[in-house]
């Protein structure tokens, strides 16, 4: 993952000169939520099972947004923009059947999407969707602990993808006209995941994402 890191680095330097010429831009944000997991589970004849509850966990992500950014005299503005870098996507359940111990789906994944904001002045309100496909998958229950590569999840759950939409508020401080910092709230749900058990019908698993994020903007005008 530090290879990855090290790329989207380097990608968000090019990018934030690349576009420098008609208004574009790069933004690079770091979410950090609580994450609440829900389950849809049915047996092989339909009934649906409800012995996982929710329990919380711990995500994150780098995502770097290139894209063009529009100004209207510098009271609003509009960006459209990729949604591009790692995220890690858990979840956390306590299975009532089995005491209660810890059931848990940790993906470290690509997400790939886009975003589109609208600014007033300092505050930014965004809704972003997209995909994040699972490089990598670590399922831990009472009994044992797996980890997953690419192929493996591909073999293992019918959709090896996770589709996901999100929003979010941003407060941005212009520290000149090319520079911004941005902190706000992010919110994020990531629909269903649906893995192959045996005499089960359907065991999904989808998540309710919640908490803060950090970033910061290039923008390649200076009109901005």
């Amino acid at each position: 993952m530090k290879k990855l890191f090290v790329l989207f680095c380097a990608i968000f330097l090019l990018t934030s000169t690349a576009f420098a010429r008609h208004g574009g831009g790069t933004a690079l944000f770091v979410p950090l939520t609580g994450s609440f997991g829900f389950t849809d589970i049915r047996n092989s004849d339909g009934k649906k099972i409800d012995t996982l509850k929710s329990s919380g966990a711990f995500d994150f992500g780098v995502l770097l947004q290139p894209g063009y950014f529009y100004d209207f005299s510098g009271l609003i503005g509009v960006d459209v923009l990729a949604d591009i870098g790692y995220y890690r996507s858990s979840y956390n359940f306590r299975d009532t059947a089995n005491n209660g111990n810890l059931v848990s789906y940790n993906f470290d994944t690509l997400n790939l999407g886009g975003m589109a904001r609208v600014s007033i002045l300092f505050l930014s309100l965004g809704i972003g969707s997209g995909v994040k496909l699972p490089l990598q998958a670590n399922i831990q229950n009472a009994n044992n602990k797996i980890t997953y590569n690419y192929d493996k999840i591909k073999e293992n759950f019918y959709n090896a993808y996770i589709p996901y939409i999100k929003f979010t508020i941003d407060f941005r401080y212009y520290l000149n006209s090319f520079s911004a910092l941005a902190a706000g709230l992010y919110f994020n749900y990531d629909f269903n995941i649906n893995q192959k058990i045996p005499n089960y019908s359907r065991y999904n698993i989808s998540s309710f994402d919640f908490g803060f994020q950090v970033g910061l903007y290039l923008v390649g005008s200076s009109d901005y």
